[in-house]
């Protein structure tokens, strides 16, 4: 009450920059509480808007930054030089539809473009591709086809002797002499010697075969085979081959019979050593005769063996020929002699078995 009078009395001037002082400190003071809200972690809402429209919500947050990752090392599967593939041998391997196209200059394709492109051709790198470039290739398959070892020359001239038993692991009870040559002509001759040693020799008769023919490019090729066991004509069978009219001419006491000659038809000794010509599992089905008759017999590979002989261990391929009769006929190839038939086991109907296994071997190549 006391005041009014007071400020009555005031000048105006006075008046006024007392007024003024009064609008400076209440804006002093507005703006220390604005601070002091926004520093507590005060916000701001929107006023709610009509409709379905949501509220907007603005919040300050401190962001933190996150390491920027480092590009992954882009490995270039054109590296592996063209140079490096081999062939296994004169014939042309088919190239697959992703084959490295060689190219006068090397073109860089990034990983963007290829995918952009859509193409799975490559280009040749030169061969002076960086030694940093190159090692980021170690997991990258080479595909490299050494060049096969050429075969080795055909013997010309085998002398094998085999011990025979009847039976398996029974004393020798007679010896087999095979003889094989190759003349300057071109033609081949077998002949296969059996006798009965001992007692054995009272009740067993000599068996002979023999054949004879022309090498070919694809092996024995017989003109003529004969059998013969003993002094009786009763034992007796021999085969003509005629490759002219691709017929032939078997005979027996019996009498005579023909048939049709098939490509590569082998008499019952021929074929044992047709192996030295072709690989012996490039295919398991022989059409032969023994003078008799003529039929193909199909073979299995019974695996990889060493048996033991006079001469030593000796690794070879068991084949097995059996049949319906429950007759068989088992070889066993020498792998490092060219597979000549280093073993030989019969089995006949009533379960006889007759064994030979090698005991001396003589070789010949060609000068």
């Amino acid at each position: 009450m006391q005041l009014q009078p007071t400020l009555l009395k005031m000048p105006n001037k006075l008046k006024l920059q007392l007024m003024r002082h009064k609008v400076l400190l209440l804006a002093i003071l507005c703006s220390i509480l604005l601070h002091m809200l926004f520093l507590s972690g005060f916000s701001i809402n929107l006023p709610q808007l009509a409709g379905n429209e949501q509220i907007l919500e603005m919040r300050l947050v401190k962001l933190q930054s996150k390491p920027i990752p480092k590009p992954a090392p882009v490995i270039k599967k054109n590296s592996i030089p063209r140079q490096k593939l081999l062939k296994r041998d004169s014939t042309t391997i088919p190239a697959p539809s992703n084959e490295i196209v060689p190219s006068s200059a090397p073109v860089n394709l990034t990983e963007n473009a290829r995918s952009a492109t859509h193409t799975d051709t490559m280009q040749a790198v030169p061969e002076e591709t960086p030694a940093t470039e190159m090692e980021s290739l170690d997991e990258t398959p080479e595909y490299i086809f050494p060049e096969e070892a050429p075969k080795a020359a055909a013997y010309t001239h085998v002398e094998t002797e085999f011990e025979v038993m009847r039976g398996i692991n029974t004393p020798a009870a007679g010896i087999t002499k095979i003889v094989f040559n190759i003349d300057a002509n071109g033609r081949y001759s077998i002949t296969s010697s059996t006798q009965a040693k001992g007692l054995a020799s009272l009740f067993f008769g000599d068996l002979v075969q023999k054949s004879e023919g022309t090498v070919t490019e694809n092996g024995l090729k017989p003109d003529f085979y004969s059998y013969q066991y003993g002094n009786d004509a009763k034992k007796s069978q021999t085969a003509s081959f005629d490759w002219t009219t691709n017929v032939l001419h078997m005979h027996t006491v019996k009498g005579d019979s023909t048939a049709n000659l098939v490509a590569g038809t082998q008499d019952y000794l021929s074929f044992m050593y047709q192996f030295m010509f072709t690989p012996p599992l490039s295919g398991m089905q022989f059409t032969m005769t023994n003078g008799k008759r003529l039929r193909t017999y199909t073979f299995s590979f019974e695996g990889e063996e060493v048996i033991v002989t006079k001469l030593g261990d000796i690794k070879t391929l068991h084949l097995l020929k059996s049949g319906n009769d429950e007759e068989k006929t088992e070889i066993w190839l020498a792998s490092d002699y060219q597979h000549l038939p280093v073993k030989i086991r019969k089995t006949e109907k009533d379960g006889t078995v007759i064994e030979q296994v090698t005991a001396n071997i003589h070789t010949k190549t060609p000068n």
